[in-house]
């Protein structure tokens, strides 16, 4: 089974600074981290699952990588990766085709009680509701 192996930052073309990123065996994945997300990530039925969590805007991102998705952005390792050595790398982004994303905000944000999930129920809640934001 993958695990989650390294944490870090990796500079990619286009970015607007280094962004957040993680290692699961030997692909690296960059999951769209906010400024003001909190970030948990998870392997799991052979996907990283990510939940990014702005609590201060009332929004919640799941977002799904199925870990066969190619690696196709050239990126630079930056910083913080204790475990993998700097080297210039491909990646798999946030933007890239494959990854599911639901978003969740607004009334169903508040009256669903998304705030105070953990990553497990909120993964559930996703796959209970299908992502609906209606």
């Amino acid at each position: 089974m993958a695990n989650i192996e390294d944490t870090g930052k990796v500079w990619f073309k286009g970015a607007f600074g280094p962004e957040y990123a993680v290692r699961v065996g030997d692909k690296v994945f960059v999951p769209g981290k906010g400024e003001n997300d909190t970030v948990e990530c998870r392997v799991v039925d052979n996907a990283l699952w990510v939940d990014l969590h702005d609590k201060k805007a009332g929004k919640r991102v799941g977002r799904r990588f199925p870990l066969d998705l190619p690696t196709t952005t050239p990126a630079t390792l930056f910083n913080g990766f204790e475990k993998t050595r700097h080297a210039d790398v491909r990646v798999v982004t946030y933007q890239d085709e494959g990854v599911e994303e639901v978003a969740i905000s607004g009334d169903v944000y508040r009256n669903q009680s998304i705030a105070g999930m953990g990553p497990e129920d909120f993964s559930q809640w996703l796959t209970d509701n299908q992502g609906s934001n209606d």
